[in-house]
């Protein structure tokens, strides 16, 4: 009876991060990993923002879009996907800050 209550509760938690903040941080860094802007549009529709101000190295910025398993399921604020150009020259995401 324990087990299926903690089961329920870990179920209902993890249903109550994901309707607020989507995409477990693991799971968001590995679809945007070394995708081009547009596959990350695509995957995860268009950002809150977009800061351009340095040439070929967006930033993309999401809201409440990704959460964090280690905490408790606490929703990210933002979600800040980073590209730059690779040894081919094309811009891909290089990095993912959770904030």
């Amino acid at each position: 009876m324990i087990r299926r209550f903690a089961a329920a509760a870990l179920l209902a938690a993890t249903l109550v991060a994901c309707s607020d903040g989507g995409f477990q941080r693991g799971v968001f860094f590995g679809k945007v990993i070394d995708r081009t802007p547009e596959e990350v549009v695509s995957a995860f529709g268009k950002p809150e923002s977009i800061d351009s101000s340095v040439p070929d190295a967006p930033k993309y910025v999401y809201s409440r879009k990704t959460f964090n398993p280690d905490n408790m399921n606490k929703v990210d604020d933002k979600t800040v996907v980073e590209f730059a150009k690779n040894k081919a020259g094309q811009v891909v995401c290089t990095d993912v800050s959770f904030l």
